[in-house]
């Protein structure tokens, strides 16, 4: 009885993979462009988010440089080490898990916000206009931001979910995905209003208001995650 080996291996590492075996076969050369995320999906018969994902991981790993509204432009590796990082959770996964619950946190946070905490979100607040308007942005302001409600739920599972989450988003891989999106000017307007607006309704306890704010800002992301490429 003949049997396949399964791979437990995340799908668009799986897709890296290919994608690296054919840069090192030579069959596009350092500098060229390779094919679009439409082509590379239909080849592979996987979804464009998935090689979305893959083409990051290949440039954390040096192969690759995704230029953001172009597409992705071979490397010659700057080291013979060009592994792929395995342990990166999937970003698209994680603001999957976020959308589901932190509209609701937000709603909780309304109502047990401590006079601290909202001193703390008036300083992430005061923080993002401060990068924004300096063309910057940065994980740690974001997560001060999303954290200080998730201490505040009331929910001490609930917080220490969202931890973990924003732990992963410390991965190579979403940390390059999202850097990617902060470097776009509109994107960073945008996502400085939607903060601006959760923490108007935290602050006010208006609970429905924040979990309407906080469900627009994630599905605004979400979106842009998908959108913001070729």
């Amino acid at each position: 009885m003949k049997l396949q080996a399964v791979s437990n291996r995340k799908l668009y590492i799986q897709i890296a993979d290919q994608i690296r075996d054919q840069i090192h076969a030579g069959a596009v050369e350092p500098g060229r462009q390779l094919p679009s995320e439409r082509d590379l999906a239909q080849n592979l018969g996987v979804s464009r988010p998935t090689v979305r994902e893959a083409l990051i991981a290949l440039e954390v790993a040096g192969l690759v440089e995704v230029r953001v509204g172009v597409g992705a432009f071979v490397r010659k590796p700057d080291t013979p080490d060009d592994g792929l990082p395995e342990q990166s959770a999937s970003p698209l996964e994680i603001m999957a898990v976020r959308r589901l619950l932190e509209p609701e946190v937000a709603a909780l946070a309304t109502q047990s916000i401590s006079p601290e905490g909202t001193a703390r979100l008036g300083e992430a607040i005061r923080w993002m206009r401060t990068e924004s308007q300096a063309g910057n942005w940065s994980s740690e302001s974001d997560r001060m931001l999303h954290m200080t409600l998730a201490d505040a739920c009331g929910n001490a599972v609930l917080r220490d979910m969202l931890d973990g989450l924003w732990n992963s988003r410390r991965d190579k891989v979403d940390t390059r995905f999202h850097q990617h999106l902060a470097d776009i000017g509109d994107v960073r307007a945008h996502i400085l209003a939607d903060h601006e607006a959760i923490v108007g309704a935290v602050v006010s306890g208006n609970a429905e208001g924040a979990r309407t704010a906080m469900a627009r800002h994630l599905q605004y992301v979400a979106d842009a995650m998908l959108d913001a490429w070729e």
